[in-house]
């Protein structure tokens, strides 16, 4: 999820922070979990100061916790940060979807079913690994409002990838079926908008949102 040109060539504490912030993501460090400076240090092979610097970063984002009494928590998501997300992409990509329906040219067609056959290789692979399935449902998310060509609402969905790899991971790990689901709902989305069916393609990606939450709701978040 986290991108970086060469991991190594970064100062120790930008290193601690994004290997820290993946285990996380990934939750090979789970949420509510309790963890040390000098556990981080020895899993990450660096000193205690990089991996200080890191939590401290962590923490003003709002991924962990340090308080003298417990020491350091992993935050888990509250079912508030998962609604106000879902109104955020619904207001954005309802938007982008009603831009987008019958005005794309021949050429963004075919970039778009080309984005889809990608997809398909990692949905159909069952060798593919959740972080895959995650990566490639959020990739056309985002390439979808890149077809917009509106920088803002791309740059704005990027702002809120994170969010949505750690919501999308929790889905795939409880309901394993999802994978077939949200692709399904990918192509049939890509067809309406292709063939300018304005109101279901909206009605299609809100309802594509929406399942977020009453899955959640389901599994008891």
């Amino acid at each position: 999820m986290i991108s970086s040109p060469d991991l190594e060539t970064l100062p120790l504490r930008e290193q601690a922070y994004l290997r820290i912030k993946q285990l996380i993501l990934d939750e090979e460090i789970r949420a509510n979990s309790f963890l040390s400076e000098r556990t981080l240090a020895e899993q990450l092979g660096m000193s205690k100061t990089p991996v200080r610097l890191a939590i401290a970063r962590l923490e003003n984002e709002g991924y962990v916790r340090v308080s003298p009494q417990q020491g350091i928590v992993v935050l888990a998501l509250t079912f508030e940060d998962i609604l106000d997300f879902i109104d955020y992409r619904l207001a954005l990509e309802s938007f982008v979807v009603r831009s987008l329906a019958g005005t794309l040219s021949d050429a963004q067609v075919q970039v778009l079913q080309a984005h889809l056959e990608t997809q398909a290789q990692v949905v159909h692979d069952p060798q593919s690994t959740r972080q895959a399935l995650v990566s490639a449902d959020m990739a056309f998310h985002k390439f979808l409002a890149s077809l917009k060509g509106n920088r803002q609402i791309v740059q704005a969905l990027e702002r809120q990838q994170e969010m949505l790899y750690r919501i999308a991971m929790r889905i795939f790990q409880k309901y394993p079926g999802r994978r077939e689901q949200s692709f399904a709902e990918h192509q049939t989305l890509s067809r309406l908008i292709i063939e300018g069916q304005r109101q279901a393609a909206v009605e299609l990606i809100e309802q594509h949102i929406l399942r977020i939450k009453s899955l959640l709701v389901g599994s008891g978040g």
